[in-house]
C-alpha cells in the first residue's frame, strides 16, 4: 500500500513537528527531497542512521497523511500559523547555511515585516537603568525611522526595546526560545500580545515546546539571521547576548555595542566586543550612517494614549511636580505600593511615562 504524498509545504512542517534539527535536516535533504524522504522513511533504514533512532522513529510514526493533517489543522487552536522553508514568504536571510535555517517558522502576526530592513536590539536581562534607557532610546529612535527592530521578548533589554517599539507604533519582530503556548515570563505576556497585535512572533518550535536550556541559544542565531545588524545594548562577560553576537559575526551582520561604564559588569561584555572590533553606538546618527539613511523621521500614526481614572491621578501629578521619586508618588497620590507599581506599569506598556534613574518617574 503506497503512502499518500502531501504538499511540500506540509512536508516541512512534518519535520518541524519531529523536531528534526536544522542540521540533520539539512543532511536529509542533501540527499532525499523531502517527497522522496516521506516515501521512503519507512523503508530506508539508511535515514536513521543519519538522525538517529529515536528521531527516525518518530518520523516514521507521522510519516501518515492522515495523522500530519490532523496535527497541522490543530494549530488554528493557538492561533499559529505555519511558514514552511519551501514557501515563497520565507526569508532569504534565513536560508543562508551560515543561518542554519530551521523547517518552518511558527507565527501570529503580519509576515510582511519580513521584508523590512531588520535590526537586532538584545542584551541582559538583569540590566542597569543605563542599559534600560539605551534600549527605549534606540528601540523608539530606530522605530521612528522606519527600522523593524527584532530581540528576543526576553525579561530587560530585549523587552525594554520592543515595549518602546510598541509605543512608537513601529515595526516589530519578536523570535521565540519556546512554543508560543509556552511564552514566558509571564510579566511579558501582554507585550507578547501587543507585537503579535502589531508586529510579528516567530518560533521555530511547535507551540506545546517548552523553553529549554539549549532554545535559547538555538533562538539567538535566528535574532541575528533576520537582521542586517545587531546591537548589543548591556551585557556581561557571560551574557546569552554575546552568542547572538558571534551568530551575527559567522552570518556576516554587522555588530553595534553600546559602551558602558568601565566598573561595571553589567557593560564587561559590550565593551569587550569593542575591543575586539565591533562598531561602538554612540547614538542613533552612526546606525544611519552605516545605512545611509536620511536623517528624516517617517510619520507614524500614533494611538492616542488612553488613561484610566487611577492613571490620569498619576499623570496629573506628574504635569504639575514634574520628574518625582516612587515613594512621594505613593504619599502624594494616596496610592499603596502594589496599587502604584500596577498602575506605573501600565502606563508604561501605554507610553505615558518612562522610569529614569534614581526610581523616579516622568512623563514621556
Amino acid at each position: 500500500m503506497s503512502i499518500s504524498i502531501p504538499t511540500e509545504h506540509l512536508l516541512y512542517y512534518w519535520l518541524s513537528l519531529c523536531r528534526i534539527t536544522p542540521l540533520r535536516m539539512l543532511k536529509l535533504l542533501e540527499i532525499y527531497a523531502p517527497f522522496e524522504l516521506f516515501d521512503r522513511v519507512k523503508r530506508d533504514k539508511k535515514i536513521g542512521e543519519l538522525i538517529g533512532e529515536e528521531k527516525y522513529a518518530l518520523l516514521c510514526e507521522k510519516a501518515n497523511e492522515e495523522i500530519l493533517l490532523k496535527n497541522y489543522d490543530e494549530l488554528s487552536r493557538y492561533g499559529v500559523k505555519f511558514l514552511a522553508y519551501c514557501d515563497k514568504e520565507f526569508p532569504e536571510r534565513l536560508k543562508q547555511p551560515e543561518v542554519c535555517p530551521p523547517p518552518g517558522l511558527y507565527y501570529k502576526g503580519n509576515l510582511a515585516l519580513l521584508d523590512s530592513t531588520c535590526i537586532a536590539i538584545v542584551g541582559t536581562r538583569r540590566c542597569s537603568n543605563y542599559g534600560r534607557e539605551a534600549a527605549y532610546k534606540f528601540g523608539s529612535e530606530l522605530a521612528d525611522y522606519g527600522f523593524c527592530i527584532v530581540s528576543g521578548l526576553a525579561t530587560g533589554i530585549d523587552a525594554y526595546a520592543h515595549e518602546a517599539v510598541v509605543k512608537a507604533s513601529g515595526k516589530a519582530i519578536a523570535v521565540l526560545g519556546m512554543g508560543h503556548a509556552k511564552f514566558g515570563p509571564l510579566d511579558n505576556v501582554a507585550l507578547y500580545q501587543s507585537v503579535c497585535k502589531s508586529g510579528l512572533v516567530v518560533s521555530e518550535y511547535p507551540p506545546e515546546q517548552e523553553g529549554a536550556k539549549y532554545t535559547f541559544p538555538e533562538r539567538n542565531r535566528l535574532i541575528s539571521g533576520f537582521c542586517e545588524a545587531v546591537i548589543i545594548v548591556e551585557a556581561a562577560g557571560s551574557s546569552g547576548a554575546l552568542i547572538t553576537a558571534e551568530r551575527a559575526l559567522e552570518q556576516g551582520r554587522e555588530v553595534f555595542a553600546v559602551p558602558g561604564n568601565i566598573t561595571s559588569p553589567k557593560s564587561a561584555g559590550t565593551n569587550a566586543l569593542i575591543q575586539k572590533g565591533a562598531a561602538l553606538l554612540a547614538g542613533t546618527q552612526d546606525i544611519l550612517n552605516y545605512f545611509s539613511v536620511k536623517n528624516e523621521k517617517i510619520h507614524l500614526d500614533k494611538p492616542a494614549i488612553q488613561l484610566d481614572i487611577f492613571e490620569q491621578k498619576i499623570y496629573n501629578h506628574l504635569m504639575e511636580f514634574g520628574e518625582t521619586n516612587f515613594d512621594d508618588l505613593a504619599s502624594s497620590c494616596e496610592f499603596s505600593v502594589h496599587e502604584l507599581l500596577s498602575t506605573l506599569l501600565s502606563m508604561e506598556m501605554k507610553g505615558a511615562v518612562v522610569r529614569a534613574a534614581g526610581n523616579r518617574y516622568k512623563i514621556t
